[in-house]
């Protein structure tokens, strides 16, 4: 578990310190405030600390976990200096502090060709890899960034690391073969995944250069060896339990692409399949790193999700979402259930104005009532007056 990230001059951030909730932590902020880019340091810290990474480029600046880190960020160029807040003195510095005594830090400076990198790590427990999923629906976009046929350096001038990362967990094995797997039969994960794919009807599959096709159907009980009929009634229910298995079953109805199904169904799709294939695995995996989850998904769709998020929190995953949707923020405030355990620290970006020099800070509760800097509320609050205003026959202003 992360319990705290420090970062100083570092894009728009001049000095930032997040203590972080073992479960859900919320970023929220107006356009601008770096609510991406903090998720993509945190991703970006969680990488050096693996001391390793796929290598797309295999030559130069590219090929090193500088590259990597920059990758992420999609910058035009290939200087961390660009990454560095503009008129800083001081180097850049980013820090992880672990809840297991280890931290990992980077540092770099304005001309800086590589990071420097300062960590200690508690070698009684191996580094759990994070999961970051974009804004961006990357399900749809696997087919591109994995074609054999397409150049490496072209692909990573379109997509940043972030994308490509997720695209690789989204095609790694187990999901199209998960009739060979029990993940679905895991208390841990079984309602969960059963859920996913009961409100999209259905789940994605991986065919390879063909991309993703989406699979009507659903997840049923189905025998796996007979009863016998002279047992006793307990011994009929213990029989029915051990010869029976949770599988995906088909409706036998028009597989589709992806491209046909609706983009809300896609991003649904994706959290699906990384349970199923391990990469999200409460207890086990890194911190779940989820940029606007609510980002092109039906409000139906809302209460779904955060339900899917506070029982994987249950479980052990800890998870930082960035968003700007109040119907999910108050979905969350509405489903926290204190007899679960369950705990939600909002964190607030925004630019203080009564500094000298205005810089960004952070303001962070346990409850979103006690956030006083906030766009979501403020926004709502003056869309509500509005509806009064014309609702007692004044124009809106």
């Amino acid at each position: 578990m992360i319990e705290h990230v420090s970062i100083q001059n570092f894009t728009v951030f001049e000095k930032l310190n997040l203590t972080l909730s073992p479960k859900v932590n919320v970023i929220m902020g107006t356009n601008g405030t770096g609510k991406t880019h903090l998720l993509k340091a945190i991703y970006g810290l969680g990488i050096v600390a693996l001391g390793e990474f796929p290598s797309r480029s295999n030559n130069g600046f590219a090929s090193t976990l500088s590259g990597k880190f920059l990758r992420l960020f999609s910058t035009e160029d290939e200087k961390l200096g660009k990454l560095h807040t503009i008129g800083a003195k001081k180097h850049a510095r980013l820090c992880l502090q672990n809840s297991n005594n280890s931290t990992v830090e980077v540092t770099f400076g304005n001309r800086s060709k590589f990071l420097n990198i300062h960590s200690q790590t508690n070698t009684t427990r191996n580094t759990p890899k994070p999961v970051y999923i974009p804004t961006k629906e990357v399900l749809s976009l696997v087919r591109s960034i994995h074609n054999k046929k397409h150049d490496h350096a072209t692909v990573e001038t379109i997509f940043d690391d972030g994308d490509i990362d997720l695209a690789e967990l989204l095609i790694y094995s187990s999901v199209d073969k998960e009739n060979n797997s029990g993940l679905i039969d895991n208390p841990r994960l079984s309602n969960i995944i059963r859920e996913l794919v009961k409100h999209i009807g259905g789940r994605y599959c991986w065919k390879s250069n063909h991309g993703f096709n989406f699979e009507p159907g659903s997840y049923q009980e189905v025998n796996k060896t007979k009863t016998n009929a002279s047992r006793s009634n307990a011994h009929l229910a213990k029989a029915y339990k051990d010869s029976t298995i949770t599988r995906f079953v088909s409706n036998k109805e028009q597989v589709l692409s992806s491209d046909m199904t609706a983009e809300g169904y896609r991003k649904i799709g994706a959290l699906h399949r990384l349970l199923c294939n391990g990469s999200i695995n409460p207890g086990k995996t890194g911190i779940l790193l989820w940029d606007e989850p609510e980002a092109n998904l039906n409000p139906k769709m809302m209460k779904t999700l955060v339900q899917v998020l506070l029982e994987l929190s249950r479980n052990g995953q800890q998870i930082i979402v960035a968003t700007h949707d109040y119907v999910f923020l108050k979905w969350l405030d509405l489903l926290m259930d204190d007899s679960k355990d369950d705990h939600v620290r909002f964190h607030a970006i925004y630019k203080d104005t009564k500094m000298a020099i205005p810089i960004m800070t952070v303001e962070s509760a346990d409850s979103y009532s006690l956030i006083s800097k906030t766009a979501i509320s403020d926004s709502f609050a003056e869309l509500f007056d509005q509806d009064v205003s014309r609702a007692f026959g004044r124009a809106a202003t």
